[in-house]
C-alpha cells in the first residue's frame, strides 16, 4: 500500500511540474485554438503556392453571394488571434484566416521577403489559388500595413479596408514600444520570462485570461524564433512605409483604434483618417493594441456596421 501511495504521489508530482513546463504550454495554446476553431465551424487547410504553403482557418457562409474577409493578424502573431472576433462575425461572410509568411505554421525561410509588398503579392496569389476575385483585407498592425499595400498595388481586387492598429506611419507621439526602437531595442525581441512579461503588457490593456503556464510556452516560443523574428521586423518596417502614400487609398476604410495602445501610440490615428478620403475612425477607450482580442464582440459589432453601409458589398 505504501509503494502504491508513493507512486500515485510521484505521478501527481510529476504532472504538477508538467505543466510548468514551456512545451506543455505550448501544447495547451494550440490544442486550444483548434479546437476553438472546429468549434466556430472553421475548417482548417493549407494552399500550396509555388514558394510557400500558406496554413489557414476558413469558413463559408451559406449565402454564395456573401462578401470575403481576409483577416491579417500582426508582427509575431498567428491566425489563432482572430478565432473569437471572427465568430462574432457570423455567416454573413466568407472568412479566410492565414498565418503570415514567416508565422504560425505557414513557417519561416531565410530566403523570402517580409516586405508589406511581398507580402501582399503572395496573398494575392492566395487569393486566386482559392478562386477569390475581391476581397474586404482586415489587417492589425502589421496586417494592417500589408492590407493598406494590398490596396495600393491590388485596387480592382479590394473592396473595402478595416485597419485595427495599423503599422507604417509615423506617430506624432512616440509610443512606449517605438521609443526602445529608437534605444536599438525591441519589447519583441524575448530572450526571458522577465523580457516576455513586460512585452506582454505592451500587447493589450484588457487581455484575455491564459494561465501563466501557457503563456511561458508562448514566452519560449519567442525565445526560439527570435532570430527569425528580427529579420521579419527588419523587412517590413524598412519597406513599404505609408507616410506620404495614404491619399492614394481610394477603397472605404474603417479604421479603429485602441486609446491605451502601447504599441502603436493613438496620436496617429487622425493621419491615418485624415490621409485616407473615404474613412472612418472609432476610437476604443481603455483598449490596447489588439481590440479584437481584448473586445471581439464591440469590434465585430462596428465592422459590421461599417460593411452594412457599404453599397455594393
Amino acid at each position: 500500500m505504501k509503494k502504491w501511495f508513493v507512486a500515485i504521489v510521484v505521478l501527481v508530482l510529476l504532472g504538477w511540474g508538467a505543466t510548468f513546463h514551456p512545451a506543455t504550454g505550448q501544447w495547451v495554446y494550440q490544442t486550444v485554438s483548434r479546437v476553438e476553431a472546429t468549434l466556430y465551424g472553421f475548417q482548417a487547410g493549407r494552399v500550396a503556392l509555388s514558394d510557400l504553403t500558406f496554413s489557414l482557418y476558413r469558413r463559408q457562409s451559406s449565402r454564395p453571394d456573401a462578401p470575403t474577409l481576409l483577416l491579417l493578424h500582426g508582427y509575431t502573431g498567428s491566425k489563432n488571434l482572430w478565432l473569437r472576433f471572427a465568430n462574432q462575425l457570423g455567416d454573413d461572410y466568407h472568412l479566410i484566416i492565414p498565418d503570415l509568411a514567416g508565422h504560425g505554421d505557414t513557417g519561416f525561410d531565410p530566403q523570402w521577403s517580409y516586405s508589406p509588398s511581398a507580402q501582399a503579392n503572395r496573398l494575392q496569389r492566395l487569393l486566386d489559388a482559392l478562386k477569390v476575385d475581391k476581397a474586404v483585407l482586415m489587417g492589425n498592425s502589421m496586417g494592417g500595413l500589408i492590407a493598406a499595400n494590398f490596396e495600393l498595388m491590388y485596387p480592382q481586387r479590394t473592396q473595402a479596408l478595416v485597419l485595427l492598429d495599423p503599422a507604417g506611419v509615423d506617430a506624432p507621439v512616440p509610443s512606449r514600444a517605438e521609443k526602445l526602437f529608437q534605444q536599438g531595442q525591441s519589447a519583441f525581441e524575448i530572450d526571458n520570462w522577465q523580457d516576455f512579461q513586460e512585452f506582454y503588457s505592451m500587447t493589450m490593456a484588457e487581455p484575455p485570461y491564459i494561465p501563466e503556464f501557457v503563456l511561458r510556452g508562448i514566452a519560449q516560443r519567442y525565445q526560439e524564433h527570435k532570430a527569425e523574428y528580427v529579420q521579419i521586423a527588419e523587412d517590413f518596417r524598412n519597406h513599404d512605409q505609408l507616410d506620404g502614400r495614404l491619399n492614394n487609398i481610394q477603397s472605404p476604410t474603417l479604421i479603429i483604434w485602441g486609446s491605451a495602445d502601447q504599441i502603436l501610440d493613438a496620436s496617429v490615428a487622425n493621419k491615418w483618417a485624415e490621409g485616407i478620403d473615404r474613412s472612418e475612425l472609432t476610437i476604443m477607450q481603455g483598449v490596447g493594441h489588439m481590440p479584437m482580442v481584448e473586445r471581439p464582440q464591440q469590434t465585430a459589432e462596428r465592422v459590421k456596421q461599417f460593411l452594412n453601409s457599404l453599397q455594393g458589398l
